[in-house]
């Protein structure tokens, strides 16, 4: 009965029911918490601020940096626990509008390492430190909300 009902569905259905399973993964995660960015901006802004005191003490930097890695590790397995599988840029088939924000977190996040290291030759690593709070936060925000914008259209394409 099974191989009836397959063969009785037209090619393009078949080609919506793919495309539909391999925009699953990208599509099923939920959004992340409004504290997020913030979380992932203060993160960066400590382990930026931890190069102060590499100099004052390297002991202190490195048990910082150890510290700080050993967090970020324990809230991404966290994080992957509660969404499942979580998808990876470059990795994959992701549908085309997905894809495409993907290239702009990418160039996104390759401008923000560019104004907080001018930040941090110009004005010190304080300045650095706010800047890629700042930034870092509110580039994530935008990114979720864009992310989640481009999931609905793909539901939507896909239905």
């Amino acid at each position: 009965m099974l191989a009836i009902v397959e063969n009785s569905l037209d090619p393009s259905e078949r080609l919506r029911a793919l495309e539909r399973a391999e925009a699953a993964p990208y599509l099923g995660m939920s959004a992340s918490p409004w504290w997020v960015p913030p979380l992932f901006g203060a993160w960066l802004a400590a382990h930026l601020a931890s190069f102060a005191l590499w100099r004052a003490s390297e002991l202190a930097f490195i048990a910082m940096t150890v510290a700080l890695c050993a967090g970020m590790g324990a809230f991404v397995g966290w994080l992957s626990q509660r969404t499942g599988a979580l998808p990876v840029p470059g990795r994959g088939t992701p549908p085309s509008e997905i894809r495409h924000e993907y290239r702009r977190y990418a160039v996104g996040a390759v401008a923000i390492a560019a104004l907080v290291v001018c930040a941090w030759w110009w004005a010190g690593t304080a300045a650095a430190s706010v800047s890629v709070f700042v930034l870092t936060t509110a580039g994530l925000s935008l990114y979720q909300y864009r992310y989640q914008r481009a999931a609905a259209s793909v539901r939507e394409r896909l239905t």
